[in-house]
């Protein structure tokens, strides 16, 4: 294999094989970009420069169904809100304890 190397199906893109982080990554570049991933034990440079297309391919699609939808996409946060959602809640909680305080003086 030759490095850079190109996959017949991924047109647009190139690929070659780096050492880094002591490890044999997959880089891929093409549309204005450039990703990397790490070669899985037992997998080809070109199993993992396919998988790597293919999982920035269903990120951008996601990102474009949810703009076409207007649809703001949740954080990686474990309640599943965005950082603004928990600033107004906590801001509305704020003054609803603000309320109470003066109801109750």
């Amino acid at each position: 294999m030759s490095n850079p190397f190109h996959v017949r199906w991924l047109n647009g893109w190139s690929f070659q094989t780096v050492l880094m982080e002591g490890a044999v990554q997959v880089e891929a570049r093409g549309f204005g970009i450039c990703l990397r991933t790490p070669v899985r034990p037992g997998e080809s440079p070109t199993a993992a420069a396919d998988r790597l297309v293919l999982a920035e391919d269903r990120r951008r699609r996601a990102l474009h169904a949810a703009w076409l939808k207007g649809e703001r996409l949740k954080a990686n946060h474990p309640e599943g809100i965005t950082p603004e959602e928990s600033l107004s809640e906590e801001a509305a909680s704020s003054r609803s304890e603000r309320s109470l305080i003066r109801v109750a003086a």
